[in-house]
């Protein structure tokens, strides 16, 4: 079956591409564009062409790409010599990824019965470059918003496809099919068998979208585990006075809780959502994975007491510590690791400001200082975990109440941030190392948050004033 391109879009209008069909044609190799560029045109969605996959026929892709980056100026990223894979790196470029890979059985109708799902199995090729070529019916998957892999091999050949029919049916959206989601069933404990780099990619692509349904999926089939094997434990964890789930299934109904929640949401926390931690990774998606980690310290600090009471003391610091093996396991980025275990660390202080009743202003400013800006993030897994938790404890006017204060502690951080950006810092590090004869340490930043939360409520108001405070702060707090 062969479609036309959508009008204004001609991959022969691509500078990029025209200058690696005359590399190919100087090579004597046929090369075809396949995979997300033609998936992504076909739907309207953003043609910037910055990355770009191909399919080589007649030759050799690895020597062919070492060839492009040559001509073309790029880097030359070998990815799998041994199955005829490699990447080009224009960075002159603006970073255009280019990759190539031979036609696997030779030529390009064997390969495209060889890729992951029908919706990334369309075929361009400069001998007809109006149209684009589907040989698995992946136009029609297209239309109909179809997740579906075009073998059970490939699933055996790559276990990665597991969470990539995931990831898609998220991005899409789309719906996976019911013989590609047996065929998920029956290989998804392969996953762990493939690189935590590029589980990693697939899940957090995945998270930046709306996955409420397909974490479900994921959970009833067994693929959360296999990521975070430290949730298989949450299953022992029964439903209790506060808790009408289990805590496996209070643990992924955060994410629901949190999609919902998403829509009432002011622009400014949005804005913050969208920024990245690390390469492909935005704060949204992470706050995510903290939903799914916040409790994984309650298995080991589960307690029935006499009175029937479920307790989890200390489960917060616990989970916390738990979160850095877990980064390291998977070999997430530092910034990554430090927002994951600060948002698990912290999860239960936004309620817990609100137990004893109304908190005073001085208590809410030192958390919000405390937080500083993972402060929306933090809130935003407070009301995911307080949505998912309604056991008959948790019921009622304490219920309507601890939402209300919630919802002002979240409004409030944006007048806190607003007031301590106008705010003149009546001294710096220097000044109180040098005031005190101290060297750069902890001690300095104490000082100076203990300082800036006085100025705050106008207990000091000039450099003299702060200079006596920080000195009678460290006499009194350092000094004995």
């Amino acid at each position: 079956m062969q479609a036309r391109l959508p009008e204004g879009t001609n991959l022969l209008d691509l500078d990029v591409n025209r200058r690696v069909i005359d590399v190919a044609a100087a090579a004597g190799v046929h090369i075809y564009v396949v995979g997300g560029f033609l998936r992504d045109a076909m739907i309207g969605r953003c043609l910037a062409a910055k990355d770009l996959d191909y399919a080589v026929s007649g030759g050799s892709a690895f020597a062919f790409a070492r060839q492009v980056a040559d001509r073309l100026g790029g880097h030359f990223v070998p990815l799998d010599e041994s199955n005829d894979t490699a990447r080009v790196v224009l960075s002159k470029d603006d970073g255009t990824i280019l990759d190539f890979a031979g036609c696997v059985g030779g030529t390009i109708e064997s390969d495209v019965r060889r890729r992951d799902l029908t919706i990334n199995a369309l075929v361009w090729d400069p001998d007809a470059p109006q149209v684009v070529t589907d040989l698995v019916g992946g136009l029609d998957d297209l239309k109909s918003k179809t997740i579906r892999a075009i073998s059970e091999h490939g699933f055996i050949e790559d276990p990665l496809r597991v969470l990539r029919a995931f990831r898609f049916a998220a991005s899409l959206p789309g719906r996976i099919e019911p013989q590609t989601l047996e065929w998920i069933k029956r290989h998804a404990s392969t996953l762990g068998n493939s690189a935590v780099e590029r589980i990693n990619v697939e899940l957090f692509q995945m998270f930046a979208y709306a996955c409420a349904d397909l974490i479900v999926s994921m959970g009833e089939i067994g693929i959360i585990e296999t990521i975070f094997p430290e949730l298989t434990a949450t299953r022992i964890v029964t439903a209790n006075d506060f808790h009408h789930l289990g805590l496996f299934e209070h643990s992924l109904e955060t994410i629901p809780q949190f999609e919902s929640r998403l829509p009432t949401l002011a622009d400014w926390v949005l804005e913050a959502l969208q920024t990245e931690l690390s390469q492909g990774v935005s704060r949204l998606a992470a706050t995510k994975v903290a939903c799914i980690l916040h409790d994984i310290g309650k298995p080991d600090t589960w307690v029935i007491n006499e009175e029937g009471r479920h307790t989890f003391y200390a489960h917060d610091h616990l989970g916390a510590q738990m979160c850095g093996v877990v980064a390291q396991r998977l070999k997430w980025s530092r910034p990554l690791e430090k927002f994951v275990v600060k948002l698990v660390k912290w999860h239960l202080r936004p309620g817990a400001l609100f137990h004893q009743g109304a908190p005073t202003e001085k208590a809410i400013r030192r958390f919000y200082r405390s937080l500083a800006e993972e402060t929306p993030e933090l809130m935003l897994l407070a009301f995911a975990d307080f949505g998912a938790t309604r056991g008959p404890g948790l019921m009622g006017e304490n219920r309507i109440l601890l939402e209300n204060s919630l919802l002002q502690l979240l409004q409030g951080y944006r007048l806190f941030q607003e007031e301590d950006a106008v705010r003149v810092r009546l001294l710096d590090g220097t000044q109180v190392m040098h005031l005190l004869s101290l060297r750069p340490g902890p001690i300095v930043g104490q000082l100076l948050t203990a300082l800036e939360e006085a100025q705050t409520f106008k207990e000091v108001s000039n450099a003299a004033e702060a200079e006596r405070f920080v000195t009678a702060l460290y006499r009194e707090k350092y000094c004995k």
